[in-house]
């Protein structure tokens, strides 16, 4: 899990911090053409929601994981939750990208299942 949550903060503030600096997408090569079918003029608001969201989120509950916080195993559900959100958002605004998209969702899917076994192996369940 720690892996995942790691790789997912520093792969979203690393994808954030063009779109921050400048929020046209030029640095990156986006088309704002991309945003047509959002409610957002440039890549500004995502840019901070993908920071805060999904990269700082992700790095901090990766320093609660190996603190052995006791809220572990939720946090890193809810950090799967998030970024599943964050793809369906994608997916609504016409952003699918097979590069992208499938590879994230599969992260997802095994932080919230990952946060579901600790929390079984916790409770003794497992």
């Amino acid at each position: 899990m720690l892996v995942l949550l790691f790789f997912l903060g520093i792969s979203a503030l690393g994808g954030a911090t063009p779109m921050l600096i400048d929020p046209s997408g030029e640095m990156m090569g986006i088309p704002p053409e991309l945003l047509a079918h959002s409610p957002f003029e440039n890549f500004l608001i995502p840019a901070i929601i993908l920071a805060v969201f999904n990269g700082i989120l992700s790095l901090l509950f990766a320093l609660m994981v190996i603190k052995g916080h006791r809220l572990q195993a939720w946090m890193v559900m809810f950090q799967g939750c998030v970024l599943t959100i964050w793809l369906i958002a994608e997916v609504i605004m016409g952003l699918f990208s097979r590069a992208f998209t499938i590879p994230f969702l599969i992260i997802a899917t095994a932080l919230i299942a990952g946060g579901f076994l600790m929390r079984l192996s916790k409770t003794g369940l497992s």
